[in-house]
């Protein structure tokens, strides 16, 4: 009932013209789902390694750590703005008890040009060539450039964008690395909802 009853109240506030970042705090949360758990599934993820590149079987029912999914798209301005910030998070976490997995729903984007867009921007995290946005689904995923954590046991722990700022210029608040960084240290996540840019 509370998902519902935020949905409503959302819905409300577009109609009378309110901004995206007003959007109230505790409806945001409501709306991103979190403490909530994904419904289990399985895909093909691809990992590229230079010139090469291998699949292996993703069971979301079996992750040892914590997940986090990336919604990007190949010819999406707003990835395109991000997919720099997207390795670097990918730098500052390796090794660490969290994989990033990229999903790409996006109808238009061919299966070539995921892959030619992983290559171009040295992208090291397995990505899943989600053909009919089925993954997406289950991840209740609405933009390009979202970000969502998941823990080992399928509860969304984060959803939103990884920082305040679609221009890097202006970011002030990284909501991804403290997401990231309350969680591997046992803390409860502080922010654990933001909005995304379209």
């Amino acid at each position: 009932m509370k998902t519902i009853s935020a949905f409503a109240v959302l819905a409300l506030m577009l109609l009378v013209g309110c901004a995206a970042a007003d959007v109230p705090p505790d409806v945001l949360v409501q709306m991103a789902g979190i403490g909530t758990k994904i419904e289990p599934f399985t895909a093909e993820t691809i990992t590229v390694s230079g010139d090469k590149q291998t699949t292996a079987s993703f069971d979301s029912t079996e992750r040892k750590n914590a997940t986090a999914y990336v919604i990007i798209g190949a010819r999406c301005p707003t990835t395109s703005a991000y997919v720099d910030r997207f390795r670097e998070l990918e730098k500052a976490y390796a090794g660490k008890p969290v994989e990033l997995v990229y999903v790409y729903p996006n109808r238009e984007d061919t299966s070539d040009a995921k892959l030619a867009f992983h290559k171009e921007h040295k992208l090291i995290g397995p990505y899943i060539d989600d053909r009919g946005g089925r993954v997406a689904k289950i991840l209740q995923a609405r933009k390009t450039s979202e970000f969502i954590l998941v823990g080992k046991d399928g509860t969304i722990l984060f959803r939103g964008s990884i920082d305040d700022s679609k221009d890097v210029a202006g970011v002030k608040k990284r909501y991804a690395a403290a997401a990231l960084d309350e969680h591997l240290a046992g803390k409860p996540i502080t922010t654990s909802a933001s909005q995304v840019f379209a």
